[in-house]
């Protein structure tokens, strides 16, 4: 029958009878009750292919929407993401829909809102539009939260984080072969979540710190970008602090050139990590001047001493100057995630 036939007998307007023909408009149930009384196909029949068409179409439009992401595609660390699991090779399409769930976002414009617009997104509450790469640095930090999930973790408590520390020393100076683990145990014994996150090309964080789960779990989370476990303590008490004394709404981004962090929390931060690190050891002492550098055996002497490891010892001697950046670094202990 002719469409305006069609369209007299279920009582349609004829236009609008059209533009469902070309699927400009969507099948409803009323219409497809009446579709059933005038053709004899049931109604199910009818809902049930504009499900699918609908579906077919959205999927098409989707597909179209994806593959206009290249360009964005472009500076985040997709191989090193790869080597991960965090993405798997395929279309850009592909790769574009994998990278928006791997943000939880619909699209690339929320990302840029969330991470680089210079207005503080509530989702992730620090702008990255001054940092020289956003993207890989918003990769690290997403990982984070995904591995912060796979723990287990008692709710916080910033006494028993505070006695976790005070054990965490005998970590720092023994540093056995399972110290990251043991560590990470004590953190989430004491409801902070600890994450080792492998340093990302141009991320240049070294460790972060934030509250997540709507704010009742801290999460530290700490990069191998420098590969020594000197490095990896000092920045631990740093975040540390940061958890016990700066509040649940600021993030802290450490290493990140161009970001404006508070110096005083920064400061903070860096004295109470100094003195977790040196144990007791008077380094002041030893600062200016031009006294003699140390030997070998002076630094595992005034280690054990002081109970703090050589290799750490060795660390800062090197930052006052009273040993050469090059000197005694076998001490050192060599970590990488």
């Amino acid at each position: 029958m002719s469409q305006r036939e069609l369209a007299e007998r279920m009582g349609y307007p004829s236009n609008k009878l059209n533009q469902l023909i070309k699927g400009e408009v969507s099948l409803t149930r009323d219409t497809a009750g009446k579709l059933e009384k005038v053709l004899g196909i049931p109604a199910r029949t009818w809902l049930n292919l504009e499900a699918r068409y609908q579906e077919e179409k959205l999927a098409i439009e989707e597909m179209e929407r994806l593959e206009s992401g290249a360009e964005w595609l472009k500076g985040f660390p997709l191989k090193k993401m790869e080597d991960l699991g965090l993405l798997s090779a395929g279309t850009i399409a592909h790769r574009v829909g994998e990278l928006l769930t791997f943000f939880r976002v619909a699209s690339p414009r929320e990302w840029r809102r969330i991470y680089v617009d210079e207005e503080v997104s509530v989702a992730f509450k620090i702008s990255l539009a001054k940092a020289p790469d956003p993207k890989p640095i918003s990769v690290w930090l997403r990982y984070g939260e995904l591995q912060a999930r796979e723990l287990k973790l008692n709710e916080y408590s910033a006494d028993a984080f505070k006695q976790a520390l005070d054990v965490s020393k005998e970590l720092a100076y023994r540093q056995p072969a399972d110290f990251l683990n043991k560590l990470q145990r004590l953190c989430s014994q004491a409801g902070v979540a600890l994450v080792y996150t492998p340093s990302f090309s141009k991320s240049m964080v070294s460790g972060a710190t934030r509250w997540i789960n709507g704010r009742q779990t801290p999460l530290i989370q700490l990069s191998d970008r420098y590969r020594s476990a000197d490095h990896f303590w000092f920045s631990f008490y740093h975040e540390a602090l940061h958890v016990l004394k700066h509040g649940k709404t600021a993030v802290f981004l450490e290493g990140v050139k161009g970001l404006d962090q508070p110096d005083k929390q920064e400061k903070e931060a860096n004295n109470f990590a100094l003195r977790m690190v040196l144990n007791g050891f008077p380094l002041h002492q030893f600062v200016g001047g031009h006294g003699k550098h140390w030997s070998e055996r002076e630094v595992v002497t005034h280690a054990r001493k002081y109970q703090i490891h050589p290799g750490t010892l060795v660390a800062q001697l090197q930052r006052i100057g009273r040993l050469a950046k090059n000197n005694l670094n076998g001490l050192k202990v060599k970590i990488s995630f």
